[in-house]
């Protein structure tokens, strides 16, 4: 729950300016726009700052001051307000952007490998010497293992940066009105990714604490570890969002005719083996938590199957999202997302109380079905435009 809190306050503080990097950044390397491209990079890394220090500031104070709400007690708060330090670090979108327009996304992977296995490493080592950690060392290598990986990518982002750009043009004041004139709709941009990816974290961080406040830990232990698992089939999603938005940033601005063809193939090419593994969930999610997590998770079973149904939705329109953004259809993706975000919560509420554990997979079921029908519409009608 201290994670998934953190989480969820670093998404409503961090604009993600590198997917404005990656929207306008394109067409100014495409132009060999050097200046206007560290105009851009400038104002990012300041976005960035100021929101790594904000997000650090609400979420300490925010953890005392909900502990109550949260179920937490003193010990735990204080825990959750230490832990929030991590947020200091958390600005590396700008140098995340400059990664994917130059397409060394081997730099990013290797950030995220190597966070994975400090993590585990870390656990293990936890549980060799201590036998059963308290939370507070287990939290200790999970902040660790995430600082590595911002560190990491803030690093290779900017040596990237220097490497592909003149030091004249990364230098140099904060422009904000030149930047606005030379890209009018950069505010109404910032504005819907803002929201669309704070919207993102309602299924997943957000879910985690509302399970907590209405099942208790238990609960939201059981949708975390069903959410993660079911993240096998669901994580390819945000990475193929990340990796393709460039090309097809491309493709539209020089009105490729291969941009649904790119949309409708990867979605076939994804959904379907993930519809396989969701199938497969039905008769093997019981044996597998079993195997992996011990008896006492084997009640998440019918919960990974809903969870596993929606990652599959979720993989399949996993391109639809990055192709709203470059044709222009960004505010109508948005509304599409507020709606299902609002059935989700909505479902969640009430079906947990009546069905348990399986009442929030029913939930993400159906905010997955809405956005694969509703994006896709939304992109059919802008391609034709």
């Amino acid at each position: 729950m201290i994670s998934a809190y953190v989480t969820l306050v670093r998404g409503f503080v961090n604009v993600k300016p590198f997917e404005a990097i990656v929207r306008y950044g394109v067409p100014l390397i495409e132009r060999n726009d050097l200046s206007g491209l560290g105009r851009l990079l400038r104002a990012s890394l300041a976005i960035d700052l100021a929101s790594a220090l904000a997000g650090t500031l609400i979420a300490i104070a925010t953890a005392l001051a909900a502990r109550d709400m949260l179920g937490w007690d003193a010990e735990t708060a204080h825990l959750a307000a230490a832990y929030s330090c991590i947020l200091l670090t958390s600005g590396y979108a700008a140098a995340s952007g400059v990664l994917r327009i130059y397409d060394r996304f081997d730099c990013l992977s290797q950030c995220l490998i190597v966070s994975a296995l400090w993590r585990v490493l870390g656990l293990a080592g936890l549980v060799a010497w201590y036998g059963q950690p308290g939370v507070a060392a287990v939290a200790a290598v999970w902040a660790s293992a995430e600082v590595v990986q911002y560190l990491g990518i803030l690093y290779y982002g900017w040596r990237v940066a220097r490497a592909r750009i003149p030091r004249e043009h990364l230098r140099g004041p904060l422009e904000f009105a030149a930047l606005e004139r030379a890209h009018p709709d950069l505010r109404r941009f910032f504005n819907v990714v803002y929201w669309q990816s704070t919207l993102d974290l309602v299924p997943k961080s957000f879910g985690t604490l509302y399970a907590g406040v209405l099942l208790g830990a238990e609960g939201a232990a059981m949708y975390r570890i069903a959410r993660n698992t079911a993240n096998v089939i669901a994580k390819p999603a945000l990475l193929v969002r990340q990796a393709v938005y460039p090309d097809l940033a491309r493709l539209h601005h020089h009105r490729d005719d291969n941009f649904g063809k790119l949309v409708v193939s990867m979605g076939l090419f994804m959904g379907v083996p993930a519809l396989a593994l969701a199938l497969a969930s039905v008769w093997l999610g019981r044996p597998l938590l079993e195997l992996v997590l011990g008896a006492a998770f084997v009640p998440a079973a019918p919960l990974l199957t809903w969870l596993a149904f929606a990652a599959t939705l979720e993989l399949a329109a996993a391109p639809l999202r990055p192709a709203g953004y470059a044709l222009g259809r960004g505010s109508a993706v948005l509304a599409v997302q507020v709606v299902c975000v609002l059935a989700f919560i909505a479902a969640f509420q009430i079906l947990t109380p009546r069905a348990g554990l399986e009442g929030p997979g029913i939930a993400a079921a159906i905010m997955a079905c809405g956005l694969l029908i509703g994006t896709a519409m939304v992109v059919r009608r802008g391609a034709s435009a």
